[in-house]
């Protein structure tokens, strides 16, 4: 298991040598640094970095979007999207990675989600492989591997070509609440954001799909769990599966991981921040949005649990192949069953709780409990 970091451990310990945004062109970086401001001085060698990074791919930004901007406009998808979704810590990514192991669908990789503007452009390799020095071999809250070619969600691009973006919530702490309003629910946001939002959504998704040879499209995004509505009109026909977890695993989890985010993320102090309020306010607010959105894709929506995945990974997962009627379903579960295989070791956090916690997810979340059939895991070990 992971050790644990508290706030105080991630605010002593440096930041990785690059940010996300240095993923930005130049436009968007500066109006990153513009809008927002109380940066701390533990991250100024990474902003710093993180400038010279942006400014560095910026002739090379330029020529992709003069040699492939007219292909990418006149684009049209040969395949609706497939959307994995479910709240943060559910197995989003423990699914994604299980799916894409048959190679019959194009995915976004580490590079690409943290390079959207460098994506076509064959100068992109240079980038990448100064970024392949800089990745850690695992996310540091679990053991998920992390590589360049790793399939990743597609988050991160959508800030570096945008304003808006979930990530705001760890790169801008001081303001997690209205950042999470804004990305998720598009509350308070303008006519002009929004629109700004769902172009670079179009264009990402066009550039992924000329990217990965027209292959279909299997985005997997937990900030998306509550943005049904705009994803199902964004693109015609997306078909959507959500993962849900038990909620007490999820509450753990999330508090086990929000440390080495803000380390890695936040470019304000985010020492004074109420990370066990934050993480209640927030799973209510999407897993009551998903309720209230999912009856507008009808029979475009499966649902699944992690627990299931666990059981019978093969099995749950060509019950997807069924219903989607996706290509190959022989070969795609052998490579699935491979990969299980590859992974067998792989061994998952344990964590503990106290009795007030516990008893305000029996409060808070018994909406989430009763529609999904949960009650307290014998895993989670009450102090």
């Amino acid at each position: 298991m992971k050790a644990r970091w508290t706030i105080e451990q991630a605010m002593e310990k440096p930041p990785p040598i690059f940010h996300p945004l240095a993923g930005c062109d130049w436009e968007n970086f500066q109006a990153h640094l513009s809008s927002h401001s109380g940066f701390s001085q533990r991250t100024a060698a990474q902003r710093a970095k993180s400038r010279l990074a942006v400014l560095a791919r910026h002739p090379f930004t330029k020529m992709e979007r003069l040699i492939f901007s007219k292909k990418v406009e006149n684009y049209q998808l040969p395949h609706p999207p497939t959307f994995l979704i479910g709240h943060w810590r559910s197995g989003t990514t423990h699914l994604h990675n299980l799916i894409a192991s048959s190679r019959q669908f194009a995915t976004i990789d580490f590079g690409q989600t943290a390079m959207p503007h460098n994506l076509l452009n064959p100068t992109r390799f240079i980038g990448r492989a100064a970024m392949s020095l800089a990745i850690p071999k695992d996310r540091g809250m679990d053991a998920v591997k992390m590589g360049l070619k790793e399939p990743q969600e597609e988050e991160m691009a959508l800030g570096n070509m945008n304003q808006l973006c979930y990530y705001n919530v760890f790169y801008y702490p001081q303001n997690m609440k209205t950042h999470f309003k804004r990305s998720i629910f598009m509350e308070g946001v303008s006519d002009e954001e929004r629109i700004k939002f769902e172009d670079a959504y179009r264009l990402l998704v066009r550039k992924l799909s000329i990217a990965g040879k027209d292959k279909p499209l299997l985005l997997k995004n937990p900030a998306s769990t509550a943005r049904i509505e705009i994803l199902n009109r964004l693109f015609k026909g997306a078909r959507f599966i959500h993962i849900v977890r038990n909620p007490f695993d999820v509450f753990a989890s999330m508090l086990h991981h929000y440390p080495r985010l803000f380390n890695a993320f936040a470019w304000q102090d985010f020492d004074k921040i109420d990370l066990e309020e934050m993480v209640f306010y927030k799973y209510r607010r999407v897993m009551e949005g998903y309720l209230a959105q999912r009856h507008i894709i009808g029979d475009r929506l499966l649902e699944t649990s992690y627990e299931t995945i666990l059981a019978d990974p093969a099995r749950e997962i060509g019950r997807f192949f069924d219903y989607f009627d996706f290509r190959n379903k022989d070969s795609s579960l052998k490579s699935i069953r491979r990969y299980v295989e590859q992974n067998l070791n792989y061994r998952r956090n344990r964590y503990r709780l106290t009795r007030a916690q516990v008893d305000r997810i029996h409060d808070e979340w018994s909406f989430a409990l009763k529609e999904w059939g949960y009650s307290q895991p014998d895993t989670i070990e009450v102090a």
